[in-house]
């Protein structure tokens, strides 16, 4: 070896490295960094896909055999489905409200778009799997109390906001790209693997509620539905700090925050000088969020004051000086039931979905669809 040269190992480990990085779908260059759609986060669930991808090629494997389910569009109509090649098992039918009107799906396919919709597809299969419990238990349940009350004969509806996310095949294949099929599998096995599993309490299907990060500590419902639950309580969710988006802050101007606040709040009549000398916290629920603030001579409830602004999160602190005042959140949505983030992290330590969905619903059983 001539002098000033690196070792042959060394470069053949540069070399390796270089391969693995491309395979995981890493960037290289600056326009690449730019365009970068898949986050890192997702390369411990992508790079064992792209690699025996690879290995097939360069060693010509035999084909996978054909898959026993399908997803498909169904009759004309955009959604996820479980098929089976030798004909469609009888299932349980939902109408759900989408968009453009009405549509009649088999419960097992809608489970598959909520899924698809509610959790990122790169989150451990035993997450996904008590994501597809908690989405199918949510689903019968409101069938049996009636529906959606804000479409008429519609037994759920696909705005999350209001029911349950969903989304079809078209909407995957544009967020997924070249990962369709891999990300496919991963939430149909889920689905599949859970086939018909209800969570209940003494014998019924529960009321089903989850978000997408604690904080560190989910919320009982009593304390922002103003409904006491024995299986929606208040319990830790250890795991979520490394997670992208556990603390944000965001600002507003004095003048902003009380437009904001009047246009939500009947009658306040905040002025930006008044909200700069009287806002504060009033009170905090048990799980250490804010449970109302002073606004003017009104104390407010903090759920609302979420919706106003637009917050993350009621689990905050702010700050506030000259030019305006900041929250400081931790975690995302209303911290009720299972945390998905934290469910990811169970699994990523070892829980299966029956733990995962064991530990956010106290007292709850699996029991299958009657």
């Amino acid at each position: 070896m001539r002098r000033g040269y690196p070792p042959v190992w060394l470069g053949i480990l540069l070399l390796t490295l270089a391969v693995f990085w491309r395979m995981a779908g890493a960037p290289v260059t600056a326009e690449e960094f730019g365009a970068l759609e898949t986050p890192f986060w997702q390369m411990r669930t992508l790079a064992p896909a792209r690699m025996t991808r690879i290995f097939r090629l360069w060693f010509s494997a035999p084909a996978e055999p054909a898959d026993d389910l399908l997803l498909r569009e169904d009759a004309g109509e955009e959604g996820l489905s479980l098929a089976r090649q030798t004909g469609e098992d009888q299932q349980k039918n939902m109408t759900v409200w989408l968009e453009d009107g009405l549509h009649s799906m088999p419960l097992e396919s809608y489970v598959c778009g909520v899924v698809a919709a509610e959790m990122p597809a790169a989150y451990h299969l035993e997450a996904l799997k008590a994501q597809a419990v908690a989405a199918r238990t949510r689903a019968v349940r409101q069938q049996r109390d009636g529906g959606c009350s804000r479409h008429p004969g519609a037994d759920i509806c696909g705005d999350s906001a209001c029911c349950q996310g969903y989304v079809g095949e078209t909407a995957c294949r544009e967020k997924w790209g070249g990962e369709f099929e891999f990300y496919r599998k991963r939430v149909m096995q889920a689905v599949l693997e859970t086939k018909d599993e209800l969570l209940r309490y003494d014998g019924e299907p529960i009321t089903v509620l989850y978000h997408a990060m604690s904080g560190g500590r989910t919320e009982d419902a009593q304390a922002v539905f103003s409904q006491s639950l024995p299986y929606l309580v208040s319990v830790d969710s250890t795991g979520e700090e490394s997670a992208r988006g556990f603390y944000t802050d965001t600002a507003f101007s004095y003048e902003e925050a009380a437009q904001l606040l009047n246009g939500h709040f009947r009658g306040l009549n905040l002025t930006a000088q008044q909200l700069r000398q009287t806002f504060s916290v009033a009170s905090y629920t048990d799980s250490g969020r804010v449970k109302s603030v002073t606004a003017g001579e009104r104390t407010l409830d903090a759920t609302e004051v979420r919706k106003a602004l637009s917050l993350r999160s009621t689990l905050f602190s702010i700050s506030m000086d000259e030019t305006g005042i900041t929250f400081h959140q931790r975690g995302y949505g209303h911290g009720v039931g299972m945390s998905q983030t934290g469910a990811n992290s169970m699994a990523a330590d070892g829980a299966d979905y029956r733990a995962i969905l064991a530990h956010y619903y106290p007292g709850t059983e699996l029991g299958n669809e009657e």
